[in-house]
């Protein structure tokens, strides 16, 4: 069988593939809830930012602390902890807003708390990965989390957009609760291959520092990091803003919303589906040509007054962030060796989650002063002259990574 194929049907990844992927478009699907409900509430872009950054900002604090713990202890009955109490903040937040007790400040601290659980299980749940193919399909099973993950990004927020439309913002959240407990019931039904950890010769934040210490000794690391907070800060935090660019561009707001989330989805999906594997020292490249397009996309999203147009701009927007993840995430996991993954990889996802956040946060405090269009404009220039200004030293890292000696 094809190596994709014979990873999902043939070893206990493909029952998780199924469960994370769930799993993760509730979260998404419950984000994008959340930014809805704030901007009927607030009618403020820089509100939406805050919602979004304390869901996603937790991560910049708990993910070094959360990288450690999944080096030292069981990935998989951490997760299957974490996702329990997530389900159950998922489902009083669907309770308390059916009932109507729930305001602006509480929703900010539900999903908060749900951010601080995601931060902390995210490296364990990544790392787990390896624990379940053999060695010779690791890069496979790799690439195709990666492409799970990222889709889910763009995915559940569609989902969401369709469900705000047709049913109640309710919903969503009652449905990420499900989600997270099936996948709860899939954690439950793994076996995971013996993780071996090696003797203890390191405080906990001796092993923390060990983790930063080996991103920043190594420069192919560290520079597409770089690349992805600078990307998801100015590209991937559209997606967060999206309930703010509809009403600028959409007379209906939910509708606005539905189309353009799922524009973005339908430009996640084909983006996964021809994502091709290359040469590992050329993607250092094709990560800011995927981010340099997709800052052109949000550009044109926040600029038109077109619908259609907006719809095309959101497919790209997508298109390439799904691409510049997926790329970027295989990069990291098949670079590390497994003895650091966990943490390398907090950070990895600390960016992640942190940089559409942050880029949401400060976005929006601007666009409540000079206008969206104006703010996205300035922002992506700014991340296009970055990646100009970058270009040596990326020539540096991937001719050192061709000629290692």
């Amino acid at each position: 069988m094809p190596a994709p194929l014979r990873v999902l049907v043939g070893s206990q990844f493909g029952l998780f593939f199924a469960g994370n992927s769930l799993s993760l478009i509730g979260t998404w699907m419950q984000r994008i809830a959340c930014s809805w409900l704030v901007w009927e509430w607030t009618h403020s872009a820089f509100w939406v930012g805050v919602v979004s950054a304390g869901d996603l900002l937790p991560g910049f604090a708990i993910g070094p602390f959360a990288g450690v713990v999944a080096d030292r202890w069981n990935r998989l009955r951490l997760n299957i902890l974490a996702q329990s109490a997530s389900a159950l903040l998922a489902l009083l937040t669907a309770v308390l807003i059916a009932m109507d007790h729930l305001g602006l400040i509480g929703l900010v601290i539900l999903i908060t708390l749900q951010g601080m659980l995601q931060a902390a299980i995210q490296p364990a749940r990544m790392a787990m990965v390896q624990q379940m193919v053999p060695l010779e399909d690791l890069g496979t099973a790799v690439a195709l989390n990666s492409v799970c993950v990222n889709l889910a990004r763009i995915l559940g927020p569609a989902v969401a957009g369709a469900m705000i439309l047709y049913l109640d913002v309710t919903w969503t959240f009652a449905l990420n609760a499900l989600f997270t407990l099936i996948f709860v019931l899939v954690l439950t039904r793994l076996n995971l291959g013996t993780y071996v950890r090696r003797p203890r010769t390191r405080t906990f934040f001796g092993e923390m520092t060990e983790g930063f210490a080996h991103i920043l000794q190594t420069q192919p690391l560290w520079l597409i990091l770089l690349v992805m907070l600078c990307g998801g800060s100015m590209v991937r935090a559209m997606i967060e803003l999206m309930p703010a660019i509809a009403a600028g561009t959409f007379t209906e707001n939910a509708a606005g919303l539905a189309a353009l989330t799922g524009a973005a989805a339908f430009g996640a999906v084909v983006s996964g589906l021809t994502i091709r594997s290359g040469s590992t020292a050329r993607v250092l490249y094709r990560v800011q040509v995927w981010w340099g397009i997709g800052a052109l996309g949000a550009i044109i999203v926040t600029q038109t007054e077109s619908a259609t147009i907006a719809i095309i701009a959101s497919v790209i927007i997508g298109f390439t962030a799904t691409r510049s993840l997926v790329l970027t995430q295989t990069f990291v996991q098949l670079a590390t060796p497994d003895a650091l993954r966990g943490r390398v990889l907090s950070v990895h996802g600390l960016i992640a989650r942190g940089s559409p956040a942050l880029g949401a946060l400060i976005i929006g405090f601007a666009a409540d002063r000079i206008g969206l269009s104006l703010t996205v404009e300035l922002s992506s220039g700014v991340l296009i002259l970055l990646f100009l200004m970058s270009v040596p030293f990326i020539r540096a890292a991937v001719a050192k990574m061709n000629d290692p000696a």
